[in-house]
């Protein structure tokens, strides 16, 4: 409430790039993951880029922008469904580790909230070993398997 008014805000998600069906697809699996993961929040800003990625050793990437409700993806676009599928929902769970605060970025460190309450460093960590990328790597076949029996996939 604001001065006595009722402000209802919802998440906003916006997909750029590729064709139609497939930015369709994006926008789909970003909104089943963040019903699935983040259901009570309603102040997020998702910005999905498909691209091509070329000569980049990544299929997805996510960025937190000026808050820990603002969020940048990029996704390759030449993936297969599956894969394509796979990947933005480990993206969104970056997306669900940032805006819950579990994952910090600061002074270009990138910081996990460990279980005594501390955030820890692990930036110089190899990537299979980072909190956070075990944490996407576990949670993403579930989330996909969940997202191809919902509502959301028509085939």
């Amino acid at each position: 409430r604001i001065g006595g008014i009722l402000v209802i805000t919802l998440n906003c998600i916006e997909v750029n790039g590729s064709y139609k069906a497939r930015r369709v697809l994006a926008e789909d699996v970003v909104e089943f993951c963040i019903g699935e993961l983040m259901p009570r929040m309603k102040t997020l800003w998702v910005d999905v880029t498909l691209r091509s990625m070329k000569g980049e050793d990544a299929t997805g990437l996510c960025l937190q922008g000026d808050t820990n409700r603002d969020f940048y993806l990029d996704i390759k676009q030449a993936l297969s469904e599956e894969e394509f599928i796979e990947t933005v929902c480990h993206e969104m769970i970056h997306v669900w580790q940032g805006a819950t605060k579990k994952m910090a970025e600061k002074l270009d460190k990138q910081l996990w909230l460990c279980k005594d309450g501390k955030y820890r460093n692990y930036t110089n960590c190899s990537y299979m070993r980072q909190p956070w990328e075990v944490e996407a790597y576990r949670m993403q076949s579930g989330l996909l398997k969940k997202f191809k029996e919902s509502n959301y996939y028509v085939k």
